[in-house]
């Protein structure tokens, strides 16, 4: 028979698991690396538990649940061995938590019922019966509130725990047993009572009712703190809760049931459900331990599709595709997935671009490391790592993905930064060059059309001078400074055309047209101003391909056509040949086929056999 108060049990909500570093490393569970001391502590826990249950079905047999027939006897196993289990399991897989141990340590209490039993005939066991038989429910409750992180965060959680352990522990363990003489109150079979201090039978029996009287009360409490965390829970962490929520909660109805039922006689368990209402709270935490159990299949679940999805991506992976596999896996369609190249260390795409923080300020930042080393860097929902266990599983698969797509968006950035220093360099040429016309326009061309103008003040004077000699000289010297200002011009122009950085692309290549060498038929330009090195380009290939057209394929035209297709600008030059070919022509544009490169344009001169050259190049204007 039972002759005290045995546990309530509990449930509770997770609390928050924050990290912001996720292992990326080769173990299939993820988490921390196993140590040997984990490992070794795991199965000694494990084998403690499991020998402490069949000794408990073997001390239990007549009075308790578990020895009344060999079907309870199985679910009575089944429930603590379940929960010890998966608490190792647990505990391996996360060595860092207390998580695995508290669930281990709640399947071993679950036993502790069963030693409150008149039958035992050991007064050491039926005094531990007497004094631990309620703590299971204080402890399948504390497992419950600290999973997965093994904390109890929230205050109102952990005040809920210490009135659950003062409840079960004091007033329907210890303190009724300091009171209760099995010899003088009812119990002559039962051993003797270590720890008793008087024989206070009235006394037993109004703490009993006290505790059964609070027992509903922290039951009532524990029950409104799971189902708030459970509303409050973003989504992530709900489908990480419910599964072992919702049994506890049912065992914790239970054990409120329990109490109210055994309010009437004052002693636990005293009525003829009390054997069907354990049957029940054994099936909860069974159902408990397969929902601690059922998140390690959803992650292994998770790698194994989103490794298929990588090696599928690894056939032709195009830059970003290895975050379109984490976008869809993790359930985040803003995630960013960079990686850290470059001394010093700048966070870049899979494209080789700079990555900032996305907009709202609100994304989460985990790096995930390896070896001591951040692979890669996820930008993501705060509350992604609510479910930390996904996030793991998925970085882990995916981490071969990631090494191969580092290493491409550090080269892509090397030619990024490439790029912009080639651009860099024609940018200040380009500078360099308006200099220079600036100062012939404004010095040397200024100072020889003023020379000039001297000189034709001075000419009528020279008429009366006698010399013949010296009126030549005078109309010499005239002359020739008119030839020198003809040529600076021509000089100033070609370096960096005024009318370009005045009036744009349309007013430059049309003067040119005027002063090619060839005739130049525009067959379209387009009217707005683009950025300086786009148009700068532009002219200078156009510039170019006339006057080589001419000496390098004979031909005795060419016709230039400009279009700005959306963010880019593209350019047409074709000429009818009477000889020639176009490699001659291709390596003559080396020097503006660079400058477009270095804008991230392409150029190409193609010419058809007996048919026209064409010149096409493509400048980006973003």
């Amino acid at each position: 028979m039972r002759v005290s108060p045995h546990s309530a049990r509990v449930g509770s909500e997770l609390p928050l698991y924050e990290s912001r570093r996720v292992a990326c490393h080769d173990s299939v569970v993820g988490g921390s690396r196993r140590t040997a001391a984990v490992w070794f502590g795991a199965l000694a826990l494990g084998a403690v538990g499991a020998g402490f249950g069949l000794l408990t079905l073997r001390y239990a047999l007549g009075g308790s649940f578990g020895g009344t027939s060999r079907a309870r006897a199985v679910a009575e196993l089944c429930a603590g061995w379940a929960l010890i289990a998966v608490g190792m399991v647990e505990a391996v897989r996360r060595p860092a938590s207390r998580e695995g141990w508290l669930i281990s340590g709640a399947g071993i209490g679950w036993f502790f019922a069963d030693w409150n039993n008149a039958g035992l005939g050991s007064s050491v066991a039926f005094t531990f019966g007497l004094v631990a038989s309620a703590l299971a429910a204080p402890l399948v409750a504390h497992a419950a509130l600290a999973y997965p992180t093994g904390r109890v965060d929230s205050r109102l959680d952990r005040g809920a725990l210490v009135v659950a352990y003062a409840g079960a522990g004091l007033a329907l363990n210890l303190l009724p047993a300091l009171f209760f003489d099995p010899q003088r109150q009812f119990c002559a079979l039962c051993p003797a009572n270590l720890v008793l201090v008087a024989s206070e039978p009235g006394l037993v029996n109004g703490i009993q009712r006290a505790g059964l009287f609070l027992g509903l009360i922290w039951v009532v409490a524990l029950v409104a703190v799971g189902a708030r965390r459970l509303r409050n829970a973003s989504q992530p962490l709900r489908r990480l809760l419910w599964p072992v929520l919702a049994p506890a909660a049912g065992y914790l109805l239970l054990a409120g049931t329990d109490f109210g039922l055994s309010l009437p006689g004052g002693w636990l368990g005293d009525y003829p459900l009390a054997y069907r209402l354990r049957l029940g709270e054994a099936a909860f935490l069974v159902l408990m331990a397969l929902g601690v159990s059922s998140t390690w299949i959803r992650d292994r679940r998770t790698r194994s599709a989103v490794v298929r999805l990588v090696m599928d991506a690894a056939q032709s992976p195009p830059p970003g595709g290895l975050r379109d596999v984490l976008a869809g896996m993790l359930g985040d369609a803003g995630l960013e997935l960079s990686y850290p190249v470059g001394e010093p260390t700048r966070n870049v795409r899979a494209d080789g671009q700079p990555v900032g923080a996305p907009p709202g300020g609100e994304a989460a930042v985990t790096p995930l490391v390896r070896g001591g080393r951040t692979v890669a860097v996820l930008w993501h929902r705060a509350d992604l790592m609510d479910d930390p266990g996904l996030v793991q599983e998925v970085a882990a698969a995916a981490r071969l993905g990631m090494e191969n797509e580092r290493l491409r968006a550090e080269i892509l950035a090397q030619l990024a930064d490439l790029r912009a220093a080639r651009a860099r360099i024609v940018a200040t040429g380009d500078a360099e060059r308006q200099r220079l016309e600036r100062d012939l326009h404004d010095g040397a061309q200024q100072q020889l059309v003023g020379i000039s103008l001297t000189l034709r003040l001075i000419r009528p004077r020279s008429e009366q001078v006698p010399t013949p000699r010296l009126r030549s000289l005078i109309d010499q010297a005239d002359r020739e400074l008119r030839l020198a200002i003809d040529e600076l011009r021509d000089l100033a122009q070609g370096i960096y055309p005024a009318v370009l950085a005045d009036e744009g692309l349309a007013a430059a290549v049309e003067n040119l047209a005027d002063t090619s060498s060839i005739p130049v038929t525009i067959a379209g330009l387009p009217p707005e101003r683009l950025p300086a090195p786009v148009e700068t380009a532009a002219y200078f290939l156009i510039a170019e391909a006339s006057e080589f057209i001419g000496a390098l394929t004979g031909a005795e035209g060419a016709t230039v056509e400009a279009k700005h297709d959306t963010d880019r600008l593209v350019i047409l030059i074709t000429a009818d040949p009477v000889a020639g070919s176009a490699a001659p022509l291709q390596a003559a544009l080396t020097d503006v086929a660079d400058r477009i490169g270095a804008l991230g344009g392409q150029l190409q001169a193609d010419h058809t056999p007996g048919g026209a050259f064409t010149i096409r190049a493509a400048i980006p204007c973003g």
